[in-house]
């Protein structure tokens, strides 16, 4: 959920329930304010009375009207203080009930006493009341949208600055060498933030650069000792009395600058990738490529009685000849090291798209993590040095291609797409 659609509903919960209790306490307010106003009228009619009565001795003609009724009837007992109320009464000329607003009192008339009764309608106050409410619920409405609406657009506009950064930080490769410049902004919290990364992307390109250097400079130091050991061990192998006696030490060490050989040669690979040594201009024929490949690796695909199956079109991108090389060169020599005995390859290329899928003994890998320098799952066999996916992730986000792993049916599929 975005910070800001937390905000409106958050916004607009606490206001309609800030409106709903506002609305019930005008309620009452207006209620009770209606109401002191009738019990003022009825109190000056009670004033009147009693008055005429003081002056006549006698009771007054009675005049009733729509909205005020009067009655007198004897009373046993006199009713000192005046009581209020209100009462449906049935009204047989609206043929309805009628809400009242009733004042009860005594009067004493030529040594009779007598309860007073003075009754006005309470409907047009009610009504009143309740235009008032829908006037009021009608206004909280109107406010609620237009609160709401304001706010969208606001905030839109205030974290225009947060989402341009965003998109500036997902667009930042390291590989691209190119430095990150986020804007200076008007608002004191994003500007923080855009200074904040500017200073963390310069120290992170830095230390990248010094760690692209560090390897860069290591796999060319290591090339001579290297070569020293090579030729030492072949110096070796040729004394058939050392040999005799240290057969085993000897082929030990062999396969160790071996393997010690093809790492170095992987790390000064993914160096000149990361420095972008190659130029990506030349017109590559994948289906050339894979051919030819494929024919070369015939006999150790027969060796292994593994059953070749290809869909290959014709398929042609500007890269550069060498790296295709290498990226086919290491699917497929994956495919045949870590498949099994009449297993299965499958080589497509169609649709913009290269598809290498293989039985294996190894069940499906992390997919988080292929291409990952040096990720290789428990079981692979120990002559790898789990560089190969990494070196052609490199290469493929160096030509903006996108590669992909899945695990299907006992199937690992590899995809390149163009």
């Amino acid at each position: 959920m975005k910070l800001s659609t937390k905000y409106n509903r958050i916004n607009i919960i606490s206001s309609i329930l800030i409106f709903l209790v506002g609305c019930l306490v005008f309620y009452f307010v207006l209620s009770y304010v209606l109401i002191r106003q009738l019990d003022k009228s009825l109190r000056s009619e009670r004033t009147e009375i009693l008055l005429y009565t003081k002056e006549h001795t006698e009771l007054p003609e009675i005049v009733n009207t729509t909205e005020q009724q009067i009655r007198f009837e004897p009373s046993t007992t006199f009713i000192s203080k005046p009581i209020f109320a209100s009462k449906k009464i049935w009204v047989p000329r609206e043929k309805e009930f009628e809400l009242l607003r009733t004042l009860t009192f005594g009067i004493n008339v030529g040594g009779k006493n007598y309860t007073a009764i003075v009754t006005k309608s309470q409907v047009e106050a009610e009504e009143l009341l309740k235009l008032m409410i829908v006037i009021a619920t009608i206004m909280i409405g109107i406010t609620i949208i237009a609160n709401f609406t304001i706010n969208r657009i606001i905030l839109k506009k205030l974290w225009q600055p947060f989402y341009c950064t965003v998109a500036n930080i997902s667009a930042f490769q390291l590989s691209k060498k190119q430095a990150l410049q986020l804007p200076v902004t008007k608002i004191e919290e994003f500007d923080l933030l855009n200074s904040s990364f500017n200073t963390m992307a310069k120290t992170v390109v830095t230390e990248y650069d010094t760690l692209k250097e560090f390897t860069s400079n290591a796999a060319h130091e290591m090339q001579t000792p290297l070569a020293v050991i090579a030729n030492t061990t072949d110096a070796l192998m040729q004394d058939d009395m050392v040999l005799e006696n240290h057969h085993q030490s000897i082929a030990i060490i062999e396969q160790s600058v071996s393997k010690l050989s093809k790492l170095h040669q992987s790390l000064l690979l993914l160096a000149k990738i990361e420095n972008q040594h190659f130029s990506l201009t030349e017109t590559v024929h994948w289906h050339d490529l894979i051919a030819q490949k494929l024919q070369e690796l015939q006999e150790l695909i027969t060796a292994q009685k593994i059953h070749l199956h290809t869909h290959i079109e014709p398929q042609s991108t500007q890269f550069h000849t060498h790296l295709a090389d290498i990226i086919i060169s290491n699917l497929l020599n994956n495919a045949i090291r870590y498949n099994i005995q009449n297993g299965s390859i499958s080589v497509q290329v169609m649709n913009n798209q290269l598809v290498v899928s293989n039985t294996s003994l190894l069940p499906d890998l992390d997919a988080s993590k292929v291409g990952n320098r040096f990720y290789r799952h428990p079981a692979t066999k120990l002559n790898g040095n789990g560089l190969g996916l990494s070196i052609i992730k490199q290469i493929c986000e160096v030509a903006n291609y996108r590669f992909q792993y899945s695990y299907i049916a006992q199937q690992h599929i590899f995809t390149i797409s163009f």
